[in-house]
């Protein structure tokens, strides 16, 4: 599974430099993700593009692994510290979550929140 850590680590290189497009780069067509903003589900590359994006315009976001869990064939967990600021840098929350990640074709599938967020 080490292409898929090493695809994590552009994902959260480009999460934390609030690049969008770098992160979408990463992503599969049918992509899945979590919509903390308004709740339910981002699908599609592109909406989840547009989505980081939107994110990235209202706050400041900063993700930092703190251990990682491979289970095969095609999943990894990771445990993040995840701070989120203001967009002029007050804290408004500094936590743990557990995230899972399901890759297909060389790209993230999908992400889960486990605990946390």
């Amino acid at each position: 599974m080490r292409q898929e850590r090493a695809l994590l680590a552009k994902a959260y290189d480009a999460f934390n430099a609030r690049d969008a497009a770098a992160l979408g780069a990463v992503l599969h067509d049918e992509a899945q993700w979590p919509d903390s903003l308004e709740g339910g589900q981002v699908q599609g590359r592109q909406a989840v593009i547009d989505y980081f994006a939107r994110q990235f315009d209202l706050m400041q976001l900063d993700a930092r692994l703190v251990t990682v869990r491979e289970e095969p064939p095609a999943r990894i967990v990771l445990e993040i510290q995840y701070a989120v600021r203001s967009r002029e840098g007050q804290l408004w929350s500094d936590t743990r979550a557990v995230l899972a990640y399901d890759f297909a074709d060389g790209l993230i599938r999908r992400m889960t929140v486990l605990e946390g967020l």
